[in-house]
């Protein structure tokens, strides 16, 4: 590993093939041991008749290399197939909802639904409403809906780990950790945190919320020095948590660019609230009815070619 090799080094994968290769030098340079044992004295000498005569009646300097290599062959098939056979211990099935009871037998973390038993009178009913989930027809591996065409566990030599995914009802993607949660690093001390990507207009922004005390930074600086002490844009930015209350109980910690500083307060609006819709699935209703979780599609009508504007026109003349 420390020579000057400019090639690339054998990965984990090719080592299987490297043992292979040494095996069948092994046999070979056994089956050519005889032949030039037998010719390397002259035919009057009795040293080279008695090694002769010992390789005729018991044939060691042949048998102890092949036997060598026929275990190694043997021992490397044998740790082939027990692979093969764990790899293929669960089996991946086709996601379904059972008949009788009407219960899938996966589960999809991102089908949320609002707690909303617990705050209706006895004997109520709620009406539906939201979009509605269709059922899944996928692979599922240990009721969690994986990608098509995939073994479990994956294979080392091909995927970094986990090899295993995650374990049912819990998130994964978008840089989650194994245990579907958000974690980063403040002051050596792993703190958990939620995050939600927003747009306006050109703008785009990243924002994440801990539980603090109510700061509020924006690419490295304070908000209202960012929003040049300009309280609108302060106020639209944090507007969902200010909205419920909740203000002085988290931390944000937004990332904005592109576009002007009024489009990425309202970027960073739409981001917020959707980092508190993964805090709180239950702050939805009230989000969602003050417009808060709808990206705003207003955009400057762009100019046209051969006209001065984007609606202002050429005057018509006649002649």
């Amino acid at each position: 590993r420390g020579s000057n090799f400019s090639g690339s080094f054998p990965c984990k994968g090719d080592w299987d093939t490297m043992r292979g290769i040494i095996c069948m030098a092994l046999f070979a340079g056994a089956a050519a041991f005889v032949p030039c044992l037998s010719t390397m004295s002259t035919p009057g000498d009795p040293v080279a008749t008695s090694a002769r005569r010992d390789i005729k009646s018991k044939g060691v300097p042949f048998v102890v290399p092949m036997a060598v290599a026929t275990i190694a062959a043997l021992s490397l098939r044998q740790r082939r197939s027990t692979a093969k056979t764990s790899r293929k211990a669960e089996e991946v099935v086709m996601g379904q909802i059972d008949p009788e009871t009407g219960k899938p037998n996966y589960v999809n973390p991102f089908e949320e639904r609002i707690d909303f038993e617990k705050d209706l009178p006895p004997g109520t009913q709620k009406d539906p409403s939201g979009k509605k989930f269709h059922p899944y027809t996928g692979p599922v591996y240990k009721k969690v809906p994986v990608v098509e065409g995939l073994q479990f566990p994956l294979d080392p030599n091909l995927y970094y780990p986990p090899l295993e995914p995650p374990e049912p009802g819990v998130k994964w993607g978008d840089g989650r950790a194994q245990d579907g949660n958000w974690y980063m690093d403040i002051e050596d001390e792993k703190v958990q945190y939620w995050q939600g990507v927003g747009k306006r207009k050109t703008a785009c922004a990243i924002v994440r919320i801990v539980k603090g005390n109510g700061q509020f930074i924006v690419n490295g600086k304070d908000a209202i020095q960012y929003f040049n002490n300009y309280p609108i844009w302060w106020l639209k930015a944090c507007e969902p948590l200010a909205a419920l209350s909740q203000k002085n109980k988290f931390d944000i910690i937004a990332k904005s660019f592109g576009g002007g500083v009024s489009g990425q307060a309202g970027a960073i609006r739409l981001a917020l609230a959707r980092a508190m819709q993964e805090y709180n699935f239950n702050w939805r209703p009230l989000m969602k009815k003050a417009r808060f979780l709808t990206r705003d599609w207003r955009m400057v009508e762009p100019k046209k070619t051969g006209q001065p504007k984007a609606r202002k026109k050429t005057p018509y003349h006649k002649r």
